[in-house]
């Protein structure tokens, strides 16, 4: 009995380590596969919220309908309307009529709000935040963008 108990311990401490050395801060975080032609995004009367995070060289994005409350760290990364990379966001965008309103929510507002808690949420680069800026002017969305 005692060299099966010794045999588990060693068997399962491989998979006990790696698990607690796991990072949750900047951890690749997978994307379910949003099938974006079959998507259909009515307005919104409090307009939108987007989110974003890094994910490796690219960023998540999220958005989620705008309400008067605040959403969690969990509610955002696990949301259903999540794409990865600037080329789905603009996708997901082009979903939204004519004169929606978007609040991409940026760290400042962030930290504000949620102290520490909201980890690896932020805008990306500047130079994409610019190309999404002139997309939606393209679209006719209202973005406003807390930094």
């Amino acid at each position: 009995m005692k060299n099966f108990n010794i045999f588990l311990i060693v068997f399962f401490m491989p998979f006990i380590l790696f698990n607690c050395s796991k990072s949750t801060d900047n951890e690749y975080t997978p994307v379910k596969k949003l099938n974006l032609d079959s998507l259909t995004l009515e307005s919104s009367l409090k307009g939108w919220e987007l989110y974003s995070w890094q994910n490796g060289n690219e960023y998540n994005y999220s958005l989620l309908i705008g309400t008067n409350r605040l959403k969690t760290y969990e509610e955002v990364i696990s949301n259903e309307i999540t794409v990865f990379g600037i080329d789905s966001l603009k996708l997901l965008l082009a979903k939204l009529p004519e004169g929606e309103y978007i609040f991409w929510v940026g760290k400042s507002w962030l930290s504000s709000i949620w102290k520490e808690n909201y980890k690896n949420l932020g805008l990306p680069d500047e130079k994409t935040v610019n190309e999404i800026k002139s997309y939606c002017i393209q679209k006719k969305l209202q973005l406003v963008i807390s930094q």
